[in-house]
């Protein structure tokens, strides 16, 4: 995801708007954005890479998690559902292994194009009210423009402030145009937003998943 002058667009490959996982020295996350009722998102995985850098992921099956693809989790073992807080000893933490990862073949790290990877867990979650499976929709339809949607993650909740959110939060976004997108005012074409890609954001500004640094 990455944010744009004007309203502040998030661009994302498939249903990565679902997912947080950007660098923090890339750019800052869940601007505008207010933390979520404990637990409320059982869906959503926290992978620690670092003490600096925090991705998160959605469990799409009882052992596997999407993520983003530049996300490298080569370094990390676990995956921790659950969570609620980053630090905190939470009852409802389940602490999995990762088998493997799978970033998508096609994933274009420069035109930040299908930044999606899979992650397979070691065993199974136990599936209860704080730790579940996302479902997620059979058919691939495009996004009309309108929607409103929520964007979840841990990370910094003001820009160029270099304290990342203790707690899971939340901020709603809508989907924009792509032609408003690609406009002069927004990304110029630069990256491109193209058919495999959405747009979202806030007319208002104020709003997103991340900000350019």
């Amino acid at each position: 995801s990455q944010g744009s002058a004007g309203p502040r667009g998030v661009k994302a490959g498939g249903i990565s708007a679902l997912i947080h996982a950007i660098p923090p020295n890339v750019c800052v996350r869940i601007i505008g954005g207010q933390e979520v009722t404990p637990h409320s998102r059982p869906y959503m995985a926290l992978l620690k890479i670092n003490e600096e850098k925090i991705c998160a992921g959605a469990l799409i099956a009882k052992d596997w998690v999407l993520t983003a693809a530049h996300c490298d989790m080569s370094r990390t073992s676990q995956v921790i559902l659950g969570a609620h807080s980053i630090t905190k000893a939470e009852p409802e933490k389940q602490k999995i292994a990762i088998r493997k990862q799978f970033p998508y073949p096609c994933y274009d790290p420069d035109a930040k194009e299908g930044d999606l990877s899979l992650l397979q867990l070691k065993k199974k979650a136990k599936l209860n009210r704080s730790v579940n499976v996302l479902q997620l929709p059979k058919m691939g339809e495009d996004v009309k423009p309108g929607t409103l949607c929520h964007v979840a993650g841990w990370g910094m909740t003001v820009n160029h402030h270099s304290r990342p959110s203790e707690t899971l939060k939340e901020v709603n976004v809508t989907i924009i145009d792509r032609k408003t997108c690609n406009d002069d005012k927004h990304y110029n074409f630069n990256p491109v937003i193209g058919l495999n890609m959405i747009c979202a954001g806030s007319n208002k500004g104020g709003k997103d998943s991340c900000h350019v640094s």
